[in-house]
């Protein structure tokens, strides 16, 4: 019992010593304290040292007099951090204007009370003197100039040194709550396009059974039907990961193409070859879908010799390249074809969009015909951990 009556005590103590602390230092608390003792911590350290070098009388009880102005000096300098942040919303013309005029008459008086402490020889830790009246004429004016053009010095350079600081970090505060504002922008936007492809495999998927019914194929059509649902359960599944290891992407899709082999059981043949190096790399999830649809209506749908396609996963020094190929040319169609196989053309450009989103510029789409006559479709992605740091 004494000993949590004794942590709730030092949590009491805590809690009240935070408190003044936030009433004393509002606005950038850390940063105005360090600078504050650092700075006259500096002076009183470098005012000391003098002894070392010069044999001074009553040392001791100089040593608690500089202690006694240090903290005269620590207590100007935290009103000057008041005028400071009391005028931060007018700009930095106001501030600019506190480390003038307001801060000559603070250091002025810094200045009279370092003449009222030193003026005299008192015995250590004596100071009833200072309750003594101040008698402005033996003041040494020569020297409480100097010492006003000093201490003014010293309080403009703290003052200059904590705007800077403070806006360096305003600034650097802005600069991660915008990067974060364009991470959540870009997630947006890549959950969008995701989300995109389900209406468009759809459209796709649906006209496959459409083909399948107009050609009074209905056994298989009803069976298609079927494996689209358990494909579209695990797309719905899996997809709600944004990113997935690439040889389970491309495992989605040896299930797609097994779908499409019920179209074109004679004319539909696929190879697969991943890199075992390249395995557990993260990929977008469906990036490859449209590729894969694209193959399938232009490569197979577009003629009755068979096609092969061959979908490959090669990593390639910090890159990982994938690529879908097919029998065929590499087409771009001007328009929307009227022919019950034609797509909405939405495809290449969602995987563009995605890439975009994703990546910057660190990604890439590439489309060619490759020597052996078939058409190529590349998607070339860099390492994982570059996903947003284009921003």
């Amino acid at each position: 019992m004494k000993l949590e009556s004794a942590r709730d005590l030092a949590q009491d103590a805590g809690v009240r010593t935070r408190s003044v602390l936030d009433r004393l230092f509002p606005v950038n608390q850390a940063l105005a304290i360090k600078s504050m003792f650092g700075i006259w911590g500096a002076y009183f350290l470098f005012v000391t040292s003098r002894f070392l070098y010069r044999m001074q009388e009553n040392a001791d009880a100089l040593f608690f007099q500089r202690i006694l102005m240090t903290s005269v000096c620590i207590t100007v300098t935290w009103l000057l951090y008041r005028l400071l942040i009391a005028v931060r919303r007018n700009g930095m013309g106001a501030a600019i204007f506190m480390l003038t005029l307001p801060t000559m008459i603070l250091a002025n008086y810094i200045a009279i009370l370092d003449q009222i402490i030193f003026d005299h020889d008192a015995a250590m830790l004596d100071f009833s003197y200072l309750f003594d009246p101040v008698n402005l004429v033996t003041f040494d004016w020569a020297y409480v100039l100097d010492e006003a053009f000093t201490r003014y010095f010293i309080l403009a350079s703290w003052g200059a040194l904590y705007l800077a600081l403070a806006h360096s970090r305003d600034l650097q505060q802005m600069m991660v709550h915008s990067r974060r504002l364009e991470q959540l922008n870009r997630e947006s936007e890549l959950r969008a396009l995701r989300y995109q492809l389900n209406p468009h495999f759809v459209f796709n998927a649906l006209n496959s059974v459409s083909s399948l019914i107009i050609d009074r194929k209905n056994q298989q059509a009803e069976k298609l039907v079927d494996d689209l649902a358990d494909y579209m359960r695990s797309v719905l599944t899996d997809g709600a990961q944004d990113m997935v290891a690439v040889e389970q992407e491309i495992a989605q899709q040896v299930r797609y193409l097994e779908i499409e082999r019920m179209r074109f059981p004679d004319r539909l043949s696929y190879t697969v070859d991943i890199d075992p190096a390249a395995n557990g790399w993260s990929i977008p999830a469906l990036i490859i879908q449209p590729l894969i649809e694209n193959a399938v209506k232009y490569g197979v749908s577009g003629t009755d010799q068979p096609v092969n396609i061959i979908i490959s996963a090669h990593r390639e020094g910090d890159r990982l390249r994938i690529s879908i190929e097919n029998d065929g040319r590499v087409q771009t169609p001007t328009g929307l074809s009227q022919d019950r196989t034609a797509g909405t053309g939405t495809g290449l450009i969602n995987i563009q969009d995605r890439l975009k989103a994703l990546y910057g510029q660190n990604a890439s789409l590439l489309l060619a015909n490759n020597k052996a006559g078939m058409a190529s479709a590349t998607i070339v992605l860099p390492d994982p951990s570059l996903i947003f740091q284009d921003i």
